[in-house]
């Protein structure tokens, strides 16, 4: 309680209870009354005095001072001793502002008629002025007063200023007053010198208080344990535990904490050697139990010494005291102690014992409770299997793991476990039945266990159940694990098989990993990877075979250098004289030393024939112009390894070196159904069916190139050289299927006195004829390829040709001519023609029926210098050299005429140019006499190419175009007329 608190509680009290009784004054008097009865008068007597108590009240009312008083008084003067009205008085003083008279009447009554309740409550409702104390002086001079005048009033007075300057014991000794100490105020002032003695920690006044109260509440009585403990009263504490006061479980456990928090250990051991509570629950034993075994003199003596009230402390104790006798190796009193426990309890702990006192029996039974009580702990069952093959029960042991397999929990005890099981079947690979092999099969998910599955007996052999197991290819296999994945994918996945071979050789890079990977990067033609990796081995650590193996990868890697260091080790070691050995020797001579290699080749041949030799030799043969000798070679390297499409495929190209087509084309199409998605034979069997003159195949094979190209296509933009490459597969696609070919040219002189003798096209007009304009319609239709010779074709044609004569017309309607014919390309790759012609005027009046013999050719026009269309850039530079020859049998005329020209073709659409071009041209004429002219010209020509398809390319063309001649020498025409414009017009259908 605060200081101001406890000095003003009595006052306020005292103020409290006067403004009531003030409050209530007019009632009271109301209350007593003024008959006969209720004054306690006789009526002769009230007869008397109830004039005087009226004329009082009414004067009271009115505030007349003077005459209440004195009627009052009056009346108290004749019947004294009645306290009613002695009241009545002590009220009007009070009215009228006298208290202290008031005081001074009641007091002066009150020992007249002590205890009388009226009156007490009357004085106490009247309001005392504080007296001013500020000393002990004035303490002691209050409390002399207050024992002189003895009043509850004034023992609360006096101990409520003692509280306030802090002199408890005169506070306390009011208390001695019986009489107050029982009253409400002596209650009051009692407890707050308890708790002003609790604030100023005066412990021993606060337990005297307390101890002089009979009745306590339970707050009181844990409030006055509080004040023992804080004030370490520990004697007085002891004194009252001893007559049965704070004694419960509780307070005991309290009292010997708050000697454990102090440090007074020598007081808290006695304490704890001279007490044995009777506790309520387990956990308060335990709390006395720690504190046994931290404070005692002897703590595993007193732990031991102790019965504890509750099983759980029990074991408890045994907890405690066990590990020392272990510790001490005092095995009897350790079986002692598990002995009070039930069985099955701390079997740990009674295994330790069977285990110390080699009691194997005991040890293995109690290792199968623990393992039965809980089978998931792996530790356990480590334990019990390795009892078991200890005990001579490996099957047991065996049949025990196979029945928890796959173990889980701890990796690291799984991994133990698997190492275990691992070894019981190694000898005994029959105690694991088929559907726990089945088990054992099953990846684990720990990549360590896994890799320790393949151990086992029966699984690691299985490269179904090694794939199972490690296709995973966890980084974190070792060399081991790595070999057998390899081993498992080297046949159907060579690649993955060569990437398990690296990670093995990584984690053990020795030279059996080294040679491994070598061998398995040949097969994968990985040479690069091979070479590395004979390179990390010594000659010294390579077999015969390694060596060989080495050089093989060597050559194929292109490290001439290497390969013939091992060729050299291969000669130390004497492995000189094997077809291998001459094989690869050969090769250091290729390709500047060709007969060398032949040589070479050639011992490899007689040590040993084999169809590797023969078409190495058979392409040193081709490539020195000896085909005949190349398809013998490999000739017999098919006939030694007929499925090997290598030698197919290169006896198909040397027999087209050879010319021979029927029987290139036969074994390019045994090579092509080895390897069917070969493209470089698809495009050879384009070229030799067309040679052969298949043109159902030849555009099947076609189509089958352009395929190809299209499907690139569809993967990225494809290079300027394929798409080429398309386009002339789609031009001998749509060549080699065309029958039909129909055709129009004509040239219109613009100017009257224009002549020209163009002729620039394969069976153009008229050699040497000029005209000032002409026109030609052709149609031809080809007999077939190979018919005369191999590799030519024949046309038979037929046309209409018709000029201006000497008319002075524009339109060429003169002179009209049909011709029909056999035209003849004896040569396959170059544009020459023989054609002979029977030609009939259709104009009885102008020609001659005649018979025609022409020769003509087109050169430079082909490649990239070709009229054709160029799938490629913005345009391109083309040029043609005509040469055309023509005799007339009958008439005995001789025509010729060459022509060269140069343009270039500007795209401007798809499928459409503009070809600005100029050209030089020569003609010739000899009737009985020979004569000539020489033409220049330039122009521009419009081309058009038209109905592409998808596997053909453009088949139709129309040129429309403009040119302007200057005629340098002339036939028939006069000088002045040199200068001529002519429109041009070309349909190719």
């Amino acid at each position: 309680m605060k200081k101001e608190n406890r000095v003003g509680f009595r006052p306020r009290l005292i103020s409290l209870a006067m403004a009531s009784l003030l409050s209530s004054s007019a009632v009271a008097q109301a209350a007593i009354g003024t008959s006969a009865a209720e004054l306690g008068l006789s009526n002769y007597r009230h007869f008397v005095i109830y004039p005087h108590l009226e004329k009082g009240l009414n004067a009271q009312k009115r505030g007349d001072e003077k005459t209440a008083i004195e009627e009052f008084e009056y009346i108290h003067q004749q019947v004294p001793e009645s306290v009613p009205l002695t009241l009545y008085l002590a009220e009007a003083l009070r009215h009228f502002g006298h208290d202290d008279r008031a005081s001074e009447l009641l007091t002066r009554e009150l020992k007249r008629q002590p205890g009388n309740a009226l009156l007490e409550t009357q004085l106490a409702a009247i309001p005392v002025k504080p007296e001013q104390i500020t000393s002990r002086a004035d303490l002691l001079a209050q409390e002399k007063r207050c024992d002189a005048n003895v009043s509850d009033r004034c023992r609360s007075e006096v101990g409520e200023n003692a509280l306030r300057l802090k002199a408890l014991d005169i506070a306390q000794a009011q208390l001695k007053d019986a009489k107050f100490s029982a009253s409400p105020q002596g209650l009051a002032l009692r407890n707050e010198i308890l708790q002003r003695a609790i604030y100023l920690k005066e412990w021993q006044r606060a337990d005297d208080i307390f101890s002089r109260q009979f009745t306590l509440s339970a707050v009181q009585k844990q409030q006055w344990f509080d004040v023992l403990l804080a004030g370490h009263l520990d004697k007085r504490i002891d004194e009252l535990q001893a007559q049965g006061k704070f004694d419960t479980p509780d307070e005991v456990l309290v009292y010997a904490g708050s000697l454990e928090t102090r440090g007074d250990i020598p007081r808290l051991q006695t304490y704890l050697a001279q007490h044995k509570p009777q506790f309520e629950s387990a956990q308060q034993e335990q709390r006395w139990l720690y504190l046994l075994s931290r404070y005692s003199a002897d703590p595993q003596r007193a732990q031991g010494r102790y019965s504890a009230q509750f099983a759980e402390n029990r074991r408890y104790l045994v907890g405690a005291t066990l590990p020392a006798a272990l510790k001490a190796k005092d095995y009897a009193t350790a079986t002692s102690l598990l002995a009070s426990l039930p069985a099955g309890e701390m079997l740990d702990e009674r295994y330790a014992v069977s285990v110390a006192t080699h009691n194997n029996p005991e040890t293995l039974r109690l290792a199968r409770q623990i393992y039965v009580r809980h089978p998931a702990n792996l530790h356990n069952l480590d334990r019990l299997s390795w009892l078991l093959m200890q005990a001579g029960r490996p099957r047991e042991a065996a049949g025990l793991l196979l029945r928890r397999y796959p173990f889980g929990g701890d990796s690291r005890q799984a991994r133990s476990l698997l190492t275990r099981l691992s070894g019981l079947l190694d000898s005994h690979p029959e105690w694991a039945t088929p559907a726990q092999k089945a088990r054992l099969a099953q990846p684990l998910p720990d990549a360590d266990l896994r890799q320790m599955q393949i151990a086992l007996p029966g699984v690691g052999n299985d490269c179904a159940t090694v794939r199972q197991l490690l296709g995973d290819m966890s980084p974190a296999y070792h060399a081991e694990a790595w070999s057998k994945v390899a081993e498992c994918y080297r046949d159907d996945l060579p690649g993955v098989a060569l990437y398990a071979f690296q990670q093995s050789e990584a984690r053990q890079p020795d030279a059996y990993h080294h040679r491994a990977v070598a061998y398995q990067a040949y097969q994968v033609k990985d040479y690069a990877t091979a070479l590395a990796a004979w390179k990390t081995l010594a000659p010294a650590e390579m077999t015969g075979q390694d060596l060989l193996a080495a050089a093989n990868t060597a050559q194929a890697a292109g490290d001439a250098a290497s390969r013939d260091n091992w060729l050299l080790a291969m000669q130390k070691r004497g492995l000189d004289n094997t077809e291998s050995y001459w094989w690869l020797h050969a090769q250091r001579y290729l390709p500047a030393q060709p007969q060398l290699a032949l040589n070479d080749f050639t011992k490899a041949i007689s040590v040993q024939p084999s169809a590797r030799a023969y078409a190495s030799r058979a392409t040193v043969y081709r490539q020195s112009g000896q085909p005949a000798a190349a398809v013998s070679d490999l000739q017999q390297a098919v006939a030694m390894e007929p499925e090997n499409s290598a030698w197919q495929s290169a006896l198909g190209y040397a027999l087209w070196d050879n010319g021979d087509y029927a029987q290139s084309r036969a074994a390019l199409e045994k090579a092509l159904s080895k390897v069917p998605d070969d493209p470089a034979l698809v495009r050879q069997l384009t070229y030799v069916n067309e040679r052969t003159g298949d043109i159902p195949q030849t555009q099947l094979y076609a189509r089958r190139v352009i395929d190809e190209i299209n499907n690139m296509a569809e993967a990225g933009a494809l290079t300027d050289e394929q798409n080429q490459q398309r386009y002339d597969f789609r031009c001998l696609h749509e060549d080699i299927g065309r029958r039909w070919t129909f055709s129009f040219d004509s040239s219109i002189g613009l100017n009257s006195g224009a002549t020209s003798s163009a002729n620039n096209g394969v069976g153009g007009a008229a050699p040497g004829q000029s005209h000032r304009s002409y026109g030609q319609l052709e149609a031809e239709y080809r007999l077939g390829r190979n018919m005369l010779v191999d590799g030519d074709m024949l046309s038979v044609y037929s046309r209409l040709f018709a000029d201006t004569g000497e008319s002075g017309v524009a339109l060429p309607v003169k002179d009209p001519m049909l011709g029909a014919g056999l035209r003849w390309k004896p040569l396959h790759d170059y544009s020459l023609y023989l054609a002979i012609e029977e030609q009939v005027p259709l104009d009885r009046h102008h020609g001659e029926t005649d018979t025609m013999l022409r020769a003509s050719a087109s050169l430079f026009n082909n490649g990239k210098f070709s009229d054709e269309w160029h799938p490629n850039g913005s345009g391109w530079f083309a040029q043609n050299l005509y040469l055309d020859a023509a005799q007339y049998v009958r008439q005995d005329i001789q025509a010729w005429t060459a022509d060269y020209r140069a343009s270039w073709h500007q795209k401007v659409a798809h499928g459409q140019t503009v070809e600005p071009y100029a050209h030089i041209q020569v003609n010739g004429y000899r009737d009985g006499k020979t004569t000539g002219s020489q033409i220049g010209g330039v122009g521009v020509r419009w081309n058009i190419w038209t109905n592409e398809t998808q596997y053909d390319a453009w088949p139709h063309k129309i040129s429309l175009g403009v040119e302007y001649q200057r005629t340098f020498k002339s036939i028939n025409q006069d000088s002045g007329e040199r200068n001529n414009t002519f429109l041009t017009v070309g349909v190719h259908w």
